[in-house]
């Protein structure tokens, strides 16, 4: 496991053995000797439409909010214009399949392997210009929401403020659980004169609302990073929020999170839980692990959507 844990970690191995062991447990490179580890390091760097979407989305609301703490205008004046040059350089990359005989140049400016175009999936309505569309459309949201809430002004008066932080390190978000680090990847969290800490996620999709006394993965991930102020910073539950924006709804939706000593303790459970489980796939022990270790998913539909379905045989079967 390499001695750190996330949320998105959890999903994985939630979702599929053999996805997790792909992703975590083999140690894979582009320029592998071995043409499987080279292909697996490949099928690591892809990513499908949503996803690329939400990562450009939320590159360009953390440069806003750079510019906001530095006291400048919320965008660039040329902010759509970088935007457009970026979705039609990469979508041209990936549509042509330049990542297979380019896989060097996917995690830099202008490069892109999307799912859809390595595995011919269907893309009917999609398309450079449509993308970058929707992605104006959740710029503008972000922006007309962060003018009408107090955001801005919270920003620029921060006592202290993480944007985008860097999720490793010994100043990174997160916190220690049986001495392993655990990973909070907050969009933004900041200070305010109040002393209140206050955390904030954007998303792209609709909102993750589920029938009472159940609770969400995106709650779950909120009271992960709520823990981080409280346990590594020492700030009293009383004092945090997080909040969930979604862009993606009609409407922006707002979610708000406050945590008590009740739900400390339970989502503490459920990561001691996870940690556990993960602790099983551990490859670092003298017992070497191999793919038939690790168990199939339990969905189809999951297996359809996976990135590394042309190695595992239960491609097979779907």
């Amino acid at each position: 496991m390499k001695n750190n844990w996330s949320v998105s970690r959890d999903q994985v191995l939630n979702t599929c053995e053999r996805q997790y062991y792909f992703n975590y447990v083999v140690s894979a490179r582009i320029n592998s000797r071995d043409s499987k580890l080279k292909e697996i390091a490949f099928l690591k760097k892809l990513t499908n439409i949503p996803m690329w979407q939400g990562n450009i989305f939320h590159t360009v609301v953390a440069n806003s909010l750079q510019r906001i703490k530095r006291g400048e205008s919320l965008l660039a004046k040329t902010w759509l214009t970088s935007l457009k040059n970026k979705v039609e350089q990469e979508w041209a990359f990936s549509e042509s399949r330049s990542f297979r005989s380019n896989p060097h140049l996917i995690d830099k400016d202008g490069g892109l392997a999307l799912f859809e175009h390595e595995y011919d999936a269907e893309v009917e309505g999609k398309n450079s210009k449509n993308i970058l569309q929707f992605l104006e459309l959740l710029v503008n949201r972000f922006t007309n929401w962060a003018e009408q809430t107090d955001l801005m002004k919270a920003v620029q008066g921060a006592k202290q403020i993480w944007i985008e932080p860097n999720i490793y390190g010994s100043h990174a978000p997160g916190f220690i659980i049986d001495n392993v680090q655990v990973i909070a990847k907050v969009d933004i969290a900041f200070v305010t004169l109040e002393n209140k800490f206050k955390i904030f996620d954007w998303k792209t999709g609709t909102s993750s609302l589920i029938p009472s006394g159940r609770t969400s993965q995106a709650e779950f991930q909120m009271r992960v990073y709520q823990l981080w102020p409280h346990l590594t910073l020492k700030y009293p539950l009383e004092s945090i929020e997080a909040h969930l924006i979604y862009f993606g709804s009609d409407s922006v939706k707002h979610e708000t999170f406050k945590i008590d000593m009740e739900q400390r303790e339970y989502t503490l459970s459920l990561i001691r839980r996870s940690i556990a489980r993960v602790m099983r796939f551990n490859n670092d022990g003298e017992l070497k692990l191999t793919i038939e270790d690790f168990d199939f998913a339990n969905s189809v539909r999951a297996c359809q959507e996976c990135k590394f379905k042309k190695l595992c045989q239960r491609l097979l079967e779907v």
